[in-house]
């Protein structure tokens, strides 16, 4: 399966449609707030999909206020790809899903 991204989806600024092959690794960057301890939660939610790099901390902001995560999971569909962008914003704490 494939699907094409526009321009503006895509974040590319070379005009092209970007082709998208499914199945696909995506690697996320999620920021959440440093006071609250999410990897637990952010673990369970990524349990139910098939993650090719685990759940790591990558670093915390110049303010000591947002921590950063990255995860890479391999996605089957863009309707899985939306339900897991959904599922890790829904977790107290988080603030940005990359």
């Amino acid at each position: 399966m494939s699907i094409q991204v526009s321009h503006s989806e895509s974040g590319h600024s070379d005009g092209a449609p970007q082709q998208v092959e499914y199945p696909a690794i995506f690697h996320f960057r999620v920021i959440t707030e440093a006071s609250s301890a999410v990897e637990p939660e952010l673990t369970a939610v990524l349990a139910a999909y098939r993650v090719t790099e685990s759940l790591a901390a990558s670093r915390a902001s110049s303010s000591g206020r947002f921590c950063a995560y990255g995860v890479s999971v391999e996605v089957r569909t863009p309707e899985e790809l939306r339900a897991l962008d959904a599922a890790l914003k829904r977790v107290p704490g988080v603030r940005m899903v990359l």
